[in-house]
């Protein structure tokens, strides 16, 4: 278990401890804060799976390229004057050009297809403010739910069972869904009349075995790193 992965399954085992301590304290809170947050950033693959690594040795390119925008909104509800319900739906698509790396046409060109991942994800989990009062309110929180995915793999492809390596153009494509988890840290700015802005950091973690057009190509890794900012309206 790599670091990152080790680091994460202690951040989410803090956050459920404190969740387990601050519950008494929350049967004494008399309000529900209720939150809809907007938030907007980059997502970056992480990329470490069997699909991953045998499409690395036969063409250009690397999960990292597939960086893109995610947007998402969360619904958070308070349970206590530090401990909230989190509840985030979010949506990223990843798009990218390979080439084969030992291999050209007959005219010279280079053999290029389009690779799009696409991932949704309906998570839930807990969140643990540390000082939602203060001017500057910093946050970590930890869950899970379910990442549906969709890869597709569109353009010219050679056919390695024909004495000449046939060139052709086609269109592969497998979608699913599958359980993962996330940890966040994050602060928050209130900024008056319930408004607040925020800036945060989540690490997703998923994966699913391919099936489909990709059949024995082995699991597909969706995890990876989320950067993000946005808006909050508290009511």
């Amino acid at each position: 278990m790599s670091l990152i992965h080790r680091t994460a399954w202690v951040v989410t085992a803090a956050v459920l401890l404190a969740a387990i301590i601050a519950v008494p304290a929350s049967a004494q809170y008399s309000g529900r804060d209720h939150t809809i947050r907007f938030r907007a950033g980059l997502f970056e693959p992480d990329g470490e799976s069997a699909y991953w690594d045998d499409t690395a040795a036969i063409f250009t390119g690397d999960p990292a390229d597939l960086e893109d925008t995610i947007v998402g909104f969360d619904y958070r509800m308070g349970l206590g004057e530090h401990l909230a319900l989190l509840v985030s739906a979010s949506g990223y698509e990843g798009e990218d050009t390979r080439t084969y790396i030992d291999f050209v046409d007959f005219s010279g060109a280079e053999i290029r297809h389009r690779v799009n991942l696409d991932v949704t994800s309906l998570t839930a989990g807990l969140m643990l403010r540390f000082a939602p009062r203060a001017a500057v309110s910093p946050y970590i929180g930890a869950g899970g739910g379910i990442y549906s995915w969709e890869l597709s793999e569109s353009g010219r492809f050679i056919d390695f069972g024909t004495p000449d390596l046939e060139i052709f153009r086609d269109r592969f494509k497998d979608e699913g869904d599958a359980f993962g988890w996330y940890v966040q840290a994050g602060l928050e700015v209130p900024i008056g009349a319930g408004w607040a802005l925020f800036a945060e950091g989540r690490w997703h973690d998923a994966d699913d075995e391919l099936s489909g057009d990709f059949e024995g190509f082995g699991d597909l890794d969706l995890s990876g790193r989320e950067f993000s900012a946005g808006a909050s309206w508290t009511f």
